[in-house]
């Protein structure tokens, strides 16, 4: 059928590929929205589809190559063009990036009108052609054509639904196919247990003092989640390079010491050798990636995001994303705007990428100085969300926040040296897992305070946390305070002990 000439615009076309070649940076964020089918003039379409493979990869958008690559696919134009020339004469205009946005808005808003068009054409064809005797029949085919084809221009467009409608066949049809976790299994089983895993458009974080093992917590979170659930992972670093990164994950894989892989001195000692071998068999199987963001903005990052997602994982699929961590990285702060208002910003946006490519993303955050744990006992460590530095809105946008710091001498002693070196310590969890206590997970237990200025062992009520082994780049979970009170009090399930039955 003909379309109206109204409905098309070539000039708008060429508006908005100049646009594209003068501000590229606006690519990640129209290219959710725009696509080949709103050109209509074919070189237009041409121009857009290897500009965006361009874009994608990461490319810079050069003239030429850009038009070789076009004539390399055979491409031939009515027109006879000279593909160098038009190309060259589309990028003489300059547009600036909020012109490009409203040329992609207004060029979607004719492909919509042209596709309404059509759909009232196949309407009329399906009216006049129909040789249905049965009026209802005619109505509900008339309208599933109609259904089918406007949802599909707007994706986003959904209606209120009654949730207990269908709940039924929900539930019974989760039950004929169960899964571990509704998220991305971590290498943490006590984590799962309580908090279900790591949940696709949700912010995940952690609050930590510098040097207490976050990169590493973070790292080894991030590996192995991406193994076990065979996903791509993208490793955001702030502070290290993708080469120190690759000797840490080299040591957490191995096993053997960071020093020993950093000078090479691994190959005198036939015990490294062996488990450096096991270890490349083991790297092939990992979907890791690492980029060094120190350096840009959080703009700049979630274009990053935008760009490996859609090149490397694929639109629809899951992933798994870490930023470390969230500090200014090339945000100006001013009269107007203040460095927690940045660092607010920033949570917002995280949150917002992470509902966009349906994923979870993992994040750290500064604890202040109340959370420092060196020379210091466990009573005058402030563990409560007070002691997370900078913004109030990581709490507000983050499904989970808790704080990782390095256990205090006192607190080593009286937790057993086989409960590990750190501590996990939630501070808001929105999801609960299977064996989850809910909002209140208080635990009684012996505790080291002060009192009347002699160190003393009180009992009272605190807030259970994981227990974690740091140890040369690899993180063991070690239990929860839970089964430290449990050896404490000599609490055991007798079911899995031997001679149960005996005692019985």
């Amino acid at each position: 059928m003909s379309i109206d000439k109204s409905l098309e615009s070539k000039q708008l076309e060429r508006h908005f590929l100049s646009g594209l070649f003068s501000s590229p940076e606006v690519f990640p964020d129209i290219d959710i929205k725009i696509n080949e089918n709103d050109f209509v003039y074919t070189p237009h379409k041409k121009i857009y589809s290897v500009v965006k493979s361009f874009l994608i990869k990461g490319e810079p958008l050069d003239k030429v190559l850009i038009a070789q690559r076009i004539e390399s696919l055979g491409c031939v134009f009515q027109d006879q063009i000279n593909i160098y020339d038009y190309i060259e004469n589309i990028t003489f205009n300059k547009v600036n990036a909020s012109g490009v946005i409203k040329a992609a808005e207004e060029l979607i808003k004719l492909r919509v009108r042209r596709d309404l068009v059509r759909v009232a054409s196949t309407l009329s064809d399906h009216a006049q052609n129909s040789n249905s005797e049965d009026v209802s029949k005619l109505i509900q085919e008339a309208d599933s054509i109609y259904n089918s084809k406007v949802s599909m221009l707007d994706l986003n467009c959904k209606n209120p639904e009654n949730i207990f409608s269908n709940l039924k066949d929900v539930i019974l049809e989760r039950a004929e196919n169960p899964l571990d976790e509704f998220g991305l299994t971590t290498p943490f089983s006590e984590f799962n247990r309580l908090f279900g895993g790591l949940r696709p458009k949700n912010l995940y974080a952690i609050a930590s003092r510098p040097g207490q093992g976050k990169s590493t917590f973070l790292n080894h979170m991030c590996l192995y989640t991406s193994q076990l659930n065979n996903v791509e992972a993208l490793y955001l670093d702030t502070e290290m390079s993708t080469v120190e990164q690759q000797y840490r994950m080299a040591a957490n894989i191995s096993g053997v010491p960071l020093w020993y892989i950093e000078t090479g001195k691994w190959k005198s000692n036939p015990d490294y050798v062996s488990k450096i071998n096991k270890a490349f068999e083991k790297m092939e199987k990992f979907k890791y990636y690492h980029y060094e963001v120190g350096n840009k903005n959080i703009d700049q990052v979630i274009s990053i995001i935008r760009r490996w997602y859609l090149s490397q994982v694929g639109r629809g699929k899951r992933c798994l994303i870490v930023y470390d961590y969230i500090k200014l990285t090339g945000e100006k702060t001013s009269a107007s705007w203040s460095e927690h208002q940045l660092i607010g910003d920033k949570v917002d946006k995280l949150k917002k990428i992470a509902e966009e490519i349906d994923s979870p993303i993992f994040t750290a955050i500064q604890m202040n100085r109340s959370g420092e744990t060196q020379n210091r006992r466990s009573d005058v460590i402030i563990d409560d969300s007070s002691a997370i530095a900078l913004s109030d809105r990581l709490q507000w946008f983050a499904s989970f926040v808790a704080l990782f710091r390095r256990k205090t001498a006192d607190e080593i002693a009286l937790d057993g040296v086989d409960h590990g070196t750190h501590k996990l310590l939630p501070v808001k969890t929105r999801f609960q897992g299977r064996d989850s206590a809910g909002h209140q997970d208080l635990l009684k237990r012996k505790c080291m305070e002060n009192v009347r200025g002699e160190p003393s062992v009180i009992e009272k009520w605190v807030t259970n946390y994981i227990n974690f082994s740091v140890d040369n780049f690899e993180v063991k979970e070690k239990g929860s305070l839970k089964d430290v009170i449990n050896k404490e009090n000599e609490i055991f399930d007798l079911n899995n002990q031997e001679g149960a039955e005996e005692v019985l």
